[in-house]
């Protein structure tokens, strides 16, 4: 099977297993103003969508908004190499039935659940809010919720926004100086942060997919990654290689154990080469 065919396979495998798990919503059509404006109406109540690139790196407190629902990371809490996100989810025109594992922390369903049987149940027009705890042994920093075609990040490193900050005033703003800055200083700050945000992206893609690559290419079992420990390298013609120590269980299906990773990725987070302990797997 080629390299192509591989991860082919492993992203039909991750799809089907989200729709069984209730990630996709039921499918409905927002009610458009008269205006054209982006923002759409139900039942009184307002919200606009939220623009792709933002759902690659939302703050705690910030919200998600899909067509159907929409979700907000209100806050986390860590205690007990436990993570603890406090999660509220609101419907539009429709009532939702989603799936407590539509979370995800280091590409892993939660291990504990306030809502009833692990079931996030929605009436339309209205919020629930609930706990979801996920095991937190290797400090996890983003938190990923998977709606079919699209995905929301939460990035628990980023300042958090309390509630009336968004969609103005986003995170916690720097001190003003009175200090003028060089003209050189303007310049390069935009390119650094230009290049720390597409490497962060880049991560988060990277990420979310080890699950993925494990269950597919290896014998082994996915662990959990500690983020902190990665080697992110740019490629020439773009894309990134990505170096790093990963938890896995042994091939006897038991024992924990560490092994060294190392992927070749596309800019989107595609890779086209996996390499775990010095052994090439494509």
């Amino acid at each position: 099977m080629n390299k192509k065919m591989v991860l082919a396979t492993a992203a039909c495998v991750v799809a089907a297993t989200l729709t069984l798990s209730g990630c996709n919503s039921e499918v409905e059509e927002p009610n458009v103003p008269a205006d054209g404006s982006s923002a759409a109406a139900s039942s009184g109540y307002s919200y606009t969508l939220t623009d792709a690139e933002k759902l690659k790196a939302l703050a705690v407190g910030e919200t998600a908004v899909w067509r159907d629902y929409e979700v907000t990371v209100t806050s986390v809490d860590r205690a007990d190499d436990k993570l603890t996100a406090h999660v509220t989810v609101r419907s539009h025109t429709l009532p939702q039935t989603l799936g407590a594992d539509c979370l995800l922390s280091f590409g892993m369903p939660p291990v504990g659940s306030s809502f009833d049987d692990g079931t996030i149940t929605v009436p339309a027009g209205e919020e629930v809010s609930g706990t979801l705890t996920f095991d937190d042994q290797y400090g996890s920093e983003r938190l990923f919720w998977n709606d079919g075609a699209t995905e929301g990040t939460w990035d628990l490193t980023l300042p958090a926004v309390q509630p009336a900050q968004e969609g103005g005033n986003e995170g916690t703003q720097p001190a003003k100086t009175d200090e003028p800055k060089s003209e050189e200083s303007k310049q390069q700050e935009p390119k650094k942060d230009a290049a720390a945000e597409a490497q962060k992206q880049a991560v988060a893609a990277l990420e979310a997919e080890m699950p993925s690559l494990f269950t597919n290419n290896t014998f082994y079992t996915f662990q959990g990654v500690d983020t902190s420990t990665a080697t992110v390298t740019p490629q020439e013609g773009g894309g990134y290689e990505y170096v790093n120590d990963v938890s896995i269980i042994g091939a006897d299906g038991v024992t924990p154990t560490t092994a060294n990773m190392r992927l070749i990725c596309e800019p989107n987070g595609n890779c086209i080469s996996m390499t775990v302990d010095g052994a090439f797997l494509f």
